[in-house]
Order: C-alpha cells, then sequence, then structure tokens
C-alpha cells in the first residue's frame, strides 16, 4: 500500500413518503437521532431495483439490468449528511441507505432526498490520535450491505472508545433504524488503531464478511484479515494475511462473492520480498464459514511487487462470464479462472497495457469489463476465444469506479466532481453533470432509473429526462 494510497417498487416508494408525512418527519437531514420507529411490520422484500451493496450484486459486477436509458440526467436532489461519504450508498426499496465518517447511518427517501431515519452510531477517530492514515475523521468507510432475508442493513464503525479504537458491527432494521446487532469485530491479538476497515462488506451464508487492511503510510505491525460473523452476531471468525506483516485487504471495493458463496478477497503487498509467498499481492478465495483458505492466484513477480509497493491491492476481484479480473499498481493486468486461481504465476491471461493503474472497483456487462484506470476508464472485451483485448477509453479525468445500465457506463471525474454519461459500445461521452466534490474511491449506485453519488458533503442523485 504505502505511499499510493494516500493519494486516496413505485408503491413502496409512496408508501415510505405518506409515512414520513404523517408521522410530521423535517424535511432536511436529522442529525445523531432515531426520527421515527413505525410498528412493527413486515420487512422491506428485495426488488429487481434494489442495490444491496457494492456494486449491487456479490460478484461486484456494477450492472443493473433493469435500468432505462436515462436521457439527459440531471439532479432531483441533494442530502446534506453529518460527513462525509465514502461508502457507495444502497436502495432497499423506497430508501437510499448511506454511511458517513461521522459514524452515522441514514435513511433516505429515494424520491425526494428526505430523511427518513438516522442513527448516529459512535464517536469517530481523528487522525491526530492515529499513527498514520489519510480520513479524518475516520468512522464508517466500508460500504455496507443489505441482508433481505433479516431486513438488516450492517455497516462498522470505527469508533473512540476508552482503550482506544474499536470497530464494532452494527445490524440496524432497514425500516426503523432499531439496532438488532451490535458486536465487536476487531480481529484477536491485533491492535486496532493500525487496522482499517475500508473495503466493503459482504454476505454469504447466513454471515457477514469483513476485510480489513492498514491505512495509508502502512504504519505498525498490521495484517490483511477478513473476519466472519453471522447476521445475528454470533461466532466471529478470521483469515489472517501477511506472514511478516501487512497484505492488507484495504481497497474500497471488498469482498466479492461467486454463485457458491465464496469469498474472494485481494491482498496489498506484504513484508516479504524474497522467499516464500507471505500471502500479499495475491487474490485468495475463502470459505466463509471456516474462514480457511481454498485457493489463490499471485504473480510470478509477487516479491518485486511487493518491495516497490506494485501490487494487486488497489483493485477488487469482478467475477463476470465465468472468468475473473485484477490489475493493480503496475500495468499488468491477469484473467483468471475463479474455479482454479492458478497458483503463483498461472494465470489464464496475462493483459499488458489495458491500464497503467487500477484503482477501485472494475465492473461488466456479459463479457465486457470497464476497468477504473488511473489514465481514464478502459472497456476490455472478453472474445469468443477466450482472450481479453483492450477497447475504447475515456478521458483520462474520468478514473472513477464505474456502474453499467440502460445502455450507458457512468463514472466520475472525482478531482472536477463531475458524473460522466458514456455510451456503452463506443465510450462516446453522451452526457455531464455536475454532482458536487467526491472522495477519489467514489462510485455511485444505479437502481431503475435513479443514480445516487456519495460525496464530501453527503449525497447526490440524478435522474434521466
Amino acid at each position: 500500500m504505502r505511499l499510493l494510497r494516500r493519494v486516496l417498487p413505485i408503491a413502496v416508494v409512496a408508501a415510505l413518503a405518506a409515512a414520513a408525512t404523517g408521522l410530521g418527519l423535517p424535511a432536511s437531514p436529522v442529525r445523531s437521532t432515531l426520527v421515527a420507529e413505525p410498528a412493527a411490520g413486515p420487512r422491506l422484500a428485495a426488488s429487481t431495483n434494489d442495490w444491496t451493496g457494492y456494486h449491487g450484486d456479490p460478484a461486484h459486477t456494477g450492472f443493473n439490468p433493469h435500468s432505462p436509458a436515462l436521457g439527459t440526467p440531471s439532479v432531483v436532489w441533494k442530502a446534506a449528511l453529518d460527513g462525509a461519504v465514502q461508502a457507495s450508498p444502497l436502495v432497499v426499496g423506497g430508501l437510499v441507505i448511506a454511511a458517513t465518517e461521522n459514524n452515522t447511518l441514514y435513511a433516505i427517501n429515494r424520491q425526494n432526498g428526505r430523511t427518513v431515519w438516522a442513527r448516529h452510531l459512535a464517536t469517530p477517530v481523528r487522525s491526530a490520535s492515529l499513527p498514520c492514515g489519510n480520513i479524518d475523521p475516520l468512522g464508517i468507510t466500508g460500504t455496507p450491505i443489505y441482508d433481505a432475508a433479516t431486513g438488516r442493513v450492517f455497516a462498522v464503525t470505527t469508533a473512540r472508545v476508552q482503550s482506544g479504537v474499536q470497530h464494532r458491527l452494527w445490524g440496524l432494521d432497514v425500516r426503523t433504524g432499531a439496532t438488532r446487532v451490535n458486536v465487536a469485530v476487531d480481529p484477536g491479538g491485533q491492535d486496532p488503531t493500525v487496522e482499517n476497515q475500508r473495503g466493503a462488506l459482504a454476505l454469504s451464508k447466513g454471515r457477514v464478511l469483513i476485510p480489513f487492511g492498514g491505512h495509508a503510510g502502512d504504519c505498525g505491525n498490521y495484517h490483511g484479515w477478513l473476519m466472519s460473523v453471522t447476521t445475528s452476531g454470533q461466532t466471529l471468525r478470521g483469515y489472517q494475511t501477511g506472514a511478516q506483516g501487512e497484505a492488507g485487504m484495504w481497497q474500497p471495493s471488498g469482498v466479492s462473492v461467486d454463485s457458491s458463496g465464496r469469498a474472494f478477497v485481494v491482498t496489498g503487498n506484504g513484508r516479504a520480498t524474497s522467499g516464500a509467498w507471505d500471502g500479499g499481492n495475491a487474490v485468495h478465495v475463502v470459505d466463509p464459514t471456516s474462514m480457511k483458505r481454498l485457493d489463490f492466484f499471485a504473480p510470478a513477480d509477487w516479491a518485486a511487487g511487493n518491495q516497490s509497493d506494485s501490487d494487486l491491492g488497489s483493485s477488487g476481484a469482478l467475477l463476470f462470464a465465468g472468468r475473473l479480473w485484477i490489475q493493480g499498481k503496475d500495468g499488468a493486468g491477469y484473467l483468471l479462472d475463479p474455479r482454479h486461481l492458478g497458483g503463483v504465476g498461472h494465470p489464464l491471461q496475462t493483459v499488458n497495457g489495458a491500464c497503467a493503474q487500477q484503482f477501485g472497483g472494475a465492473a461488466a456487462h456479459g463479457r465486457v469489463v470497464f476497468a477504473p484506470c488511473t489514465d481514464g476508464l478502459r472497456q476490455v472485451v472478453l472474445g469468443s476465444d477466450g482472450r481479453l483485448r483492450a477497447g475504447w477509453r475515456a478521458p483520462s479525468v474520468v478514473t472513477g469506479s464505474p456502474v453499467v445500465g440502460g445502455g450507458a457506463v457512468w463514472a466520475l471525474a472525482p478531482s472536477a466532481g463531475t458524473l460522466y454519461e458514456l455510451a456503452e459500445g463506443t465510450g462516446r461521452i453522451l452526457h455531464t453533470v455536475g454532482v458536487g466534490p467526491t472522495v477519489r474511491f467514489a462510485t455511485p449506485a444505479l437502481s431503475a432509473g435513479l443514480l445516487v453519488i456519495p460525496t464530501k458533503a453527503g449525497l447526490t442523485a440524478v435522474v434521466g429526462a
């Protein structure tokens, strides 16, 4: 990691809006309070419009097959929240769920941007009290996950406590914000001040998966950890990487899950620069229940990548079309078979020159990948011969993690706070819209005809006319 990480159904909508009006909820976001808790009722059912985790689905494709062509996009509402939003928003029924660095979880009416409920969960950590890092304050950074089976949204807070720093998993009723799960999830024997929970959460086999890595600057004796706990908050287990230290799972896209429930995580540079592979600079497959590694891939030059901080850890594993795409901080991308990753040095294909570097989460529609390259979003196409070939490239300012739907690719130019709509087949710029300043790794949620963008001030919602 080191210094590179520093560069850091309509009916439901109507029902929620009516309920909010009848309860006298305010028109502006509410800070640090539970606004309303309706009488108990059935949980919100999953729908084709839901966007329940990072990039919308367990495989992290970022593709919404139910999104219509949006036409000319425009901002329909903005919600000012109590802190910056690094995590991707979720959309569940008529609610947009957002998490802030002030450790507040919000449910926002997707139609008008008004707060339905808000829960301030804990006091965030200031960077001055940490040995290194570049997020201040540090609260909820990892993208939450919604579990339709329990009706709960899960998020992890980084909080200041009397003993120092603690990471806790919260499971809130998505309808009301009421707490159902509240449990510490720090890895046993690990110093919580040098572990950072930045990666997106995931669900598999009735368990919440939580990745940990270090802070920007790689301070202290941290390791990469994947923690697993039941959706009722029980039986905490962990998988550790980095035999000699480091090898963090820090990328915002977090944990990808295949159709059988296996978890795919990517590690950054480990400390080993020779000898046996140390768990760094690699894609790992982990059983979410036993927390044992099932398979892995590391580049043949993994040790050099560890030494130069040019590892795979800046991006997450994308599962698409029976294959896996991964690229990190150097010019080589890899096509892998997710059933047999290949161990050290045996990818299906090495793809050179598609990206200068890839930071964030790639997206895919069918056999086409859209990679968030530092020199401009890039299309990469899996041909009928099973080989990947580079296609169109977006302008160099368009580096955000993309989402796909309605025949378009949507990605941010983060430094300019501009959302680009690009033609999926050609990369032609169709429209742009200003959404406000965003963090480097911001990625939209795409639900039917609505895009919700996390910003440094809260949320911006965009629709097409």
